[in-house]
């Protein structure tokens, strides 16, 4: 990542991009797709120098084992290949070729455009989205400049950087750098950015609209979060199973994206020791730091989460808590399900019973527009039912319990076209 630029810098920086994106309009998608899909495949690869540097780097910096981060990066960018990237413009935009020049599409002649500059800026959560955020800009041909969110690590750099040694073109169309907020250089780059893409707090994007452009298009992407329905069949079936494929998606990169579940509900289930085995699966898969060496303010909102714990006990609302100050996890039995609610520290799970796994939407219901996705445990019969209420609940996504950390390239995030978008539409009539 190089350092902040000053404004001059910046708008040349910018002048650079909207030169690289010229000339990556005029190559044909086909072979855009090829090169992206060969940067990712040299990340796929544990014996890449990059991939190991990285893989190293990324360890140290969240001070976990590298098998937590090899997981991680693997579920990354295992979705983008070549081909997948060019099936999900095809889905997306009806035809592939609408990104290269004017296709016939719906009886008149259309052609795909991306921004001439894009600005894209990133959240602190899973390593690999705000890579995914630059290659969806690339994919459809925009010239990106990259924004990492203050104190994210440089995953999207290195990225940026094997892209540079795989194609000098592609290369020469992402910048990943940061400025200060407000700065001059800061307005240099908004102000030429025709699409602002933002992944972050409502707060945030809600400011953020008054610092692009007038005729700037700005999609944002807001907070969202999961949740995980495990059926009695599932639950008596396989017990272990069922903690083990609730963990891989609770604790995929310490619980810091929208995909991993914060309350798991579970069909008739009254055993509290559930909890402990939830706890030492997560902690086998990312074993944190205790809570008493993280950050001064998550440690002040784990403990008051805790305290209030304690008083909704006394009340019989809340069963047992595993894993204290000197666990990475906690894991919390409530004997009454609520709807899902944002966690106050990161690391905390929440286990409740439900009568009926239908009930479940209910809760989710009352959340519309927060939920992200559901990861369901049971057999098909019961997960298509569960569908068919999740789906009017505004529930976004439902996947196999355990997947929820791998959607596939054409996932639609926040139930919305991914490239679609990302582009202008010209319509030709003759």
């Amino acid at each position: 990542m190089t350092s902040a630029p000053g404004t001059d810098a910046a708008r040349g920086r910018c002048a650079a991009l909207i030169r690289a994106g010229a000339e990556l309009r005029a190559r044909p998608l086909v072979e855009i797709a090829a090169a992206v899909g060969a940067a990712a495949a040299r990340w796929r690869d544990p014996s890449d120098p990059a991939r190991r540097a990285g893989q190293r780097a990324l360890a140290e910096r969240h001070r976990v084992p590298e098998p937590a981060i090899a997981r991680v990066l693997d579920a990354g960018f295992g979705v983008w290949t070549g081909e997948a990237l060019l099936a999900r413009a095809t889905a997306e935009l009806g035809d592939a070729r609408a990104l290269d020049s004017f296709v016939e599409l719906g009886g008149t002649r259309r052609w795909a455009l991306g921004a001439r500059l894009a600005v894209a800026l990133g959240s602190r959560g899973v390593p690999t989205t705000p890579v995914g955020d630059a290659i969806d800009l690339l994919t459809v041909k925009s010239p990106v400049w990259l924004k990492p969110a203050t104190g994210a690590d440089d995953l999207a750099a290195r990225f940026a950087d094997t892209l540079r040694e795989v194609d000098a073109g592609l290369g020469a169309a992402i910048e990943v750098s940061s400025w200060p907020s407000g700065s001059p250089a800061a307005e240099a780059v908004l102000g030429a950015a025709e699409l602002v893409l933002a992944t972050g707090r409502r707060e945030t994007m809600s400011a953020l609209r008054s610092r692009v452009a007038d005729d700037a298009r700005l999609v944002v992407h807001g907070p969202r979060l999961s949740a995980a329905i495990v059926t009695r069949e599932a639950l008596a079936e396989d017990r272990a199973q069922c903690v083990a494929a609730l963990a891989d998606d609770v604790a995929f990169a310490g619980q810091a994206g929208c995909l991993s579940p914060v309350v798991a509900w579970l069909e008739g289930a009254a055993d509290e020791g559930l909890a402990e085995e939830v706890l030492a699966a997560c902690t086998e898969r990312w074993p944190a730091a205790p809570r008493s060496e993280g950050e001064p303010r998550e440690r002040a909102a784990w403990a008051e989460w805790i305290a209030l714990a304690g008083l909704e006990r006394a009340a019989n609302g809340v069963g047992r808590t595993a894993g204290g100050a000197e666990s990475g996890w906690s894991v919390q039995w409530r004997m009454r399900a609520a709807p899902p609610d944002p966690p106050p520290a990161a690391r905390i799970l929440v286990l409740s019973p439900v009568e009926r796994a239908e009930d479940a939407a209910d809760l989710c219901a009352q959340r519309r527009g927060l939920v992200a996705a559901i990861g369901v445990a049971g057999p098909p019969g019961r997960i298509a039912t569960l569908a068919c209420a999740l789906a009017p609940a505004g529930v976004e996504r439902i996947a196999p319990l355990g997947c929820l950390q791998s959607p596939p390239a054409h996932w639609r995030r926040d139930g919305r076209p991914g490239l679609a978008d990302l582009v202008r539409w010209v319509d030709w009539e003759a």
